[in-house]
């Protein structure tokens, strides 16, 4: 549910503000992304589903065919385009597996057709809570308070085996679960039901009297108990902020955070109480509470979008990789300039977002994108065969130094041909998702920690930057610019620096406008000439 009344107004009126943003990205990480469209294979597109997997076998619950909702009461969420069957990927050969809902009773089946549900897998379960979709008993549109839990391995087999599916499935129902838009995380034994709303009757861009929208403005913290007969549900606590947790359509991962215990991640969301805008500030959240970072706007992907998170335990670096979606921010590649767009387009950037040991929050463009405009409410799948800590953060140490890793795919989600008022249509695309390691993954890039607090100012810059930074010891130190091909285009200093602060004045006038990377001995920093 992405346009609001005021800002759907907008849109009727084709009204725009767009204007240029000088915001200051941060360095880049220390390892490159690449995306891989896989060819030849078909699998409808969906999106805003729920999604667990067993080993090679990718399991797909709800959400919707189309693309985009529509603004208005005879096109807002079109039952036509529900996603009515529970889909299987065997990425071992590719083959698609399906079952139909209409096997079970409407009353069970129907909050399984239902989008933009909250959904966590737990081990061998899949809980599915909430969800907004069309009631088939009493022909109406509604949040659903249901919690519903599925048998992974049971219901995979099922599918592929074209067996009955009702054995994989128990559902209980709870008014506390009657949201959607939100997200469901867990940190030990507690599971999070995190903001979004409530939503009844038929979609519409005027505000009433066809519907009622009621944030839910909480944290719900809650347990599961589950012997795979009985359901209970225990312990509510309920966390509330009208300001900051007024909230949907935004984007949760799991984080490790600078103390090294387990937390949560929330970026984005809609919309501000005071503006038809997303929010920006990042939330943190874990099990002594939470912390807005007001101090920080995130730049790009404030929507929900497919996201991989990872981490650096050498030097406590925690990476939020954020792959396209919708954003207030748009960087425009034949201007090489970053474009704020009232009307919060789609993209196709990828982001990764650095929160370091000091709890500094800073964000870098980085240089591969898609060329469609993906990742909105769309799926990152990790690779299993990889290292995890237990919260599912990716072991980014473990990774072997110099080289190209699968790191997963991404599946689903809206695409579209233009930011602002084109075409969308789900998108049916899985692409490979690969990391590639510096030469030395000693802490990634650790070989030498002698240079620190390394900045660009301005960036973007056009004339010229100032490069700032520390250097611990007296040493020889190779400056240079490259462009995104990893061809060096300007040598800026290779002499040897006394310990301390420094700071070089770099003549940008004569390149090309575009993305580049300063290297500072083996700091990397992003550069964007305007």
């Amino acid at each position: 549910m992405r346009i609001s009344t005021k800002l759907s107004l907008l849109v009727v009126l084709f009204f725009i503000n767009i204007i240029s943003l000088k915001a200051q990205f941060g360095a880049l990480p220390p390892f490159t992304i690449q995306v891989e469209p896989i060819g030849g294979i078909n699998i409808p597109g969906i999106h805003s589903f729920a999604f667990a997997q067993s080993g090679d076998k990718w399991l797909f619950i709800g959400g919707r065919t189309n693309g985009l909702h529509g603004l208005n009461s005879n096109d807002g969420f079109d039952p036509t385009y529900i996603n009515n069957t529970v889909m299987v990927v065997d990425t071992a050969t590719w083959q698609l597996y399906s079952a139909s809902l209409n096997q079970l009773p409407n009353s069970i089946a129907d909050p399984l057709r239902c989008t933009n549900m909250e959904y966590i897998q737990s081990g061998n379960h899949l809980y599915m809570v909430g969800g907004f979709g069309y009631d088939s008993t009493l022909f109406h549109f509604l949040t659903y308070p249901t919690l519903t839990a599925i048998n992974v391995d049971t219901m995979i087999n099922a599918v592929m085996n074209a067996l009955p599916i009702a054995s994989s499935i128990r559902q209980i129902t709870d008014t506390n679960f009657t949201v959607c838009g939100g997200e469901l995380e867990k940190l030990g034994a507690d599971y999070y039901l995190i903001f979004g709303q409530k939503f009844t009757g038929r979609y519409d861009h005027v505000a009433g009297p066809l519907f009622t929208q009621l944030y839910s403005d909480k944290i719900k913290k809650f347990n599961i108990t589950d012997n795979d007969t009985t359901i209970t549900v225990s312990s509510f606590t309920y966390q509330m902020d009208t300001t900051n947790f007024h909230r949907r359509d935004f984007t949760t991962a799991p984080i490790i955070e600078t103390n090294g215990s387990f937390g949560i991640g929330a970026y984005g969301g809609v919309f501000q109480k005071t503006a038809d805008l997303p929010y920006r500030e990042p939330i943190t959240i874990d099990a002594l509470g939470t912390s807005v970072d007001t101090s920080y706007h995130q730049i790009m992907s404030q929507y929900t979008c497919a996201v991989m998170p990872m981490y650096d335990s050498v030097k406590l670096n925690m990476y939020t990789t954020f792959f396209g979606g919708i954003s207030v921010n748009d960087y425009n590649d034949s201007t090489s300039t970053l474009v704020y767009d009232t009307l919060v387009p789609f993209i196709n950037d990828i982001t990764t977002l650095t929160v370091n040991a000091f709890g500094v929050h800073s964000e870098a463009l980085m240089p591969s994108h898609f060329y469609d405009r993906l990742g909105a409410n769309a799926k990152f799948i990790p690779n299993p065969h990889l290292a995890y800590f237990n919260n599912g953060v990716l072991k980014l140490n473990n990774l072997p130094a110099n080289s190209q890793i699968l790191a997963g795919y991404m599946f689903g989600g809206i695409r579209a041909n233009q930011g602002n008022l084109g075409v969308t249509i789900a998108n049916d695309s899985i692409f490979r998702i690969y990391i590639t390691t510096p030469p030395s993954n000693i802490g990634i890039n650790e070989a030498t920690l002698n240079i620190t607090n390394a900045m660009l100012y301005p960036n973007p810059a056009s004339e010229t930057t100032t490069l700032l930074f520390n250097t611990k010891v007296s040493e020889t130190i190779p400056i240079s610019l490259f462009d995104i091909t990893g061809k060096e285009v300007q040598l800026i200093s290779n002499e040897k620096m006394n310990a301390g602060n420094h700071q070089l004045t770099i003549n940008t006038s004569k390149l090309s406008a575009g993305i580049y990377i300063c290297k500072v001995g083996t700091t990397h920093l992003q550069l964007i000439i305007k």
